[in-house]
């Protein structure tokens, strides 16, 4: 396979972390042109860490989120496509590759599909007047690492789908028109769509509610930032990460310590608290229905501050 992948890449503090470049040579491994497009305004420094790695390098900012990113670095690459079996899209919401990205390529070449991504979340929100949402089945590939195949990157309907991306203030709707959007769209023109892991599927919020598990018995090459990051301790719990990830893969952990330093927020953590307790408590909120689960995040949202 010759493919090229399209990285989207955002930092507050307009620096390219350590994390994402280790992630970039992961990447790179299984790659032949690698894209780095930031909603960042990077200095030339910031940029040069990224020589010998990405094949271009675009840094504006431009508030159209991780889909405005993937779209400029396809129109980058639109007219060379034709030379590439796979176009990838992934971007720095997540510390990782946890495990070789080989092992997740070698798996997916045997399932035939057109297009894939690590996971596919059930459940998405519909639009219910004004600000207003509702959370149903609404299947979809989890668009920080997505995968298609030449059938499906050099169609019309994905062209104009990455055309049509633009600025939007709400971020539910960006998830709406664009995560959600783009695989109903290729789904309703007749592709077909698969995910590396397929477990837990009829649960909401796997890979917050589940992320231990998913690394452990299913070898999930990634987890996100937000949950390190405390910004899901409504759902979940960091108890003992370190030590997890440690024991699981070999992934560099003080990559992550280093920019949680810098990005983590000050929440309450339940401390006083047992980790193995706090660790079962939030299992049984994951496996809840929707309805009781959204209860137990209120209460929790309350706890924490």
């Amino acid at each position: 396979m010759k493919r090229a992948a399209v990285f989207a890449h955002y930092d507050k503090d307009s620096i390219i972390d350590d994390y994402v470049i280790y992630y970039l040579h992961e990447l790179k491994k299984i790659v032949d042109t690698l894209v780095f497009v930031s909603c960042s305004d990077l200095s030339e420094n910031e940029i040069s860490k990224v020589s010998g790695i990405a094949s271009h390098v675009i840094a504006e900012v431009h508030d159209e989120y991780d889909f405005g990113s993937y779209k400029r670095g396809f129109f980058y690459l639109k007219d060379k496509l034709n030379e590439y079996d796979e176009l990838i899209f992934a971007n720095d919401s997540c510390y990782g590759p946890l495990y070789p990205l080989e092992e997740v390529f070698s798996k997916m070449e045997l399932q035939g599909c057109d297009f894939w991504g690590i996971t596919k979340n059930r459940f998405g929100r519909f639009k219910k007047g004004n600000n207003k949402y509702v959370v149903k089945k609404r299947p979809h590939i989890q668009s920080y690492f997505l995968v298609f195949s030449k059938k499906v990157f050099i169609s019309n309907v994905f062209y104009e789908f990455m055309n049509s991306i633009t600025h939007m203030s709400d971020k539910n709707e960006v998830i709406i028109n664009y995560e959600i959007g783009l695989s109903e769209k290729l789904i309703n023109a007749g592709f077909s769509c698969n995910s590396y892991i397929n477990a837990l599927y009829g649960f909401n919020q796997v890979l917050i509610s589940f992320w231990r598990l998913l690394i452990h018995n299913y070898k999930m090459p990634f987890v996100k930032c937000s949950i390190l990051r405390h910004q899901n301790d409504d759902l979940t719990t960091t108890a003992m990460w370190e030590e997890f990830i440690s024991s699981n893969t070999t992934y560099p952990v003080y990559l992550i310590e280093n920019n949680l330093k810098r990005t983590s927020l000050n929440f309450k953590t339940f401390k006083f608290i047992p980790p193995y307790i706090k660790i079962f408590y939030f299992y049984l909120i994951g496996v809840l229905p929707n309805l009781p689960k959204h209860f137990f995040q209120i209460i929790n949202q309350k706890l924490l501050r």
